[in-house]
């Protein structure tokens, strides 16, 4: 009886450490989807980075990708918050930025002092533009 209530307790713990774990990795899901979708262009992966655009901000995204594809990116201390969030829409915030290298020349492109803005459709926070 007593080895019973013993794994009952270790596995109430795991799963009470799960169930935080999965939270904390969803807290803050707005600037997750800003960052996913750097990520994408800085990939090079334009479906990615589309997917994770609304409609209005398709054209903007797609423009904002041919801006990039024939030089090398990648992010550099690059971090989002949510600066503020009302029902389905979100502004984010981010520090670092873009370094993007072009037959040798290295340039960097700031992402500070933007503003983000995402709406949420269907679940899923969608980059949608700047403020």
């Amino acid at each position: 009886m007593k080895m019973y209530r013993i794994t009952s307790i270790i596995i109430l713990i795991i799963l009470t450490s799960l169930s935080l774990a999965a939270c904390a990795g969803s807290q803050d899901a707005p600037a997750q989807a800003v960052e996913q979708y750097y990520q994408a262009l800085v990939d090079k992966d334009q479906d990615r980075m589309i997917s994770l655009t609304c409609a209005d901000f398709e054209t903007q995204a797609l423009l904002e990708f041919d801006s990039f594809v024939s030089v090398e990116t990648t992010l550099s201390d690059f971090a989002c918050q949510t600066a503020s969030q009302d029902g389905d829409t979100a502004s984010v915030t981010c520090q670092g930025g873009i370094s993007a290298s072009y037959q040798g020349e290295a340039r960097e492109f700031p992402l500070s002092g933007q503003t983000f803005l995402l709406v949420q459709q269907g679940g899923e926070w969608l980059m949608c533009g700047y403020e």
